[in-house]
């Protein structure tokens, strides 16, 4: 996701039930997914794009927040 998100791949994000079996587990429902497209469709190409609370705890929990700008 981190490589689509640098990338600006939107349309992958959009669609990630494509990106195989790994992507359709880790977003067994949307409501914690949504937010990210709402954010990602508020980016402007000149904003710079960072990552935080990058750990993974318990093997699977992620935290992982976007910022831009």
């Amino acid at each position: 996701m981190e490589e689509l998100i640098l990338s600006g791949d939107h349309k992958a994000i959009v669609d990630y039930s494509k990106l195989g079996r790994s992507a359709r587990l880790a977003v067994p429902t949307a409501e914690h997914y949504l937010p990210l497209l709402y954010v990602l469709g508020a980016q402007d190409k000149a904003d710079s794009v960072g990552f935080s609370a990058n750990k993974v705890t318990l093997g699977s929990m992620s935290m992982r927040s976007v910022r831009l700008g």
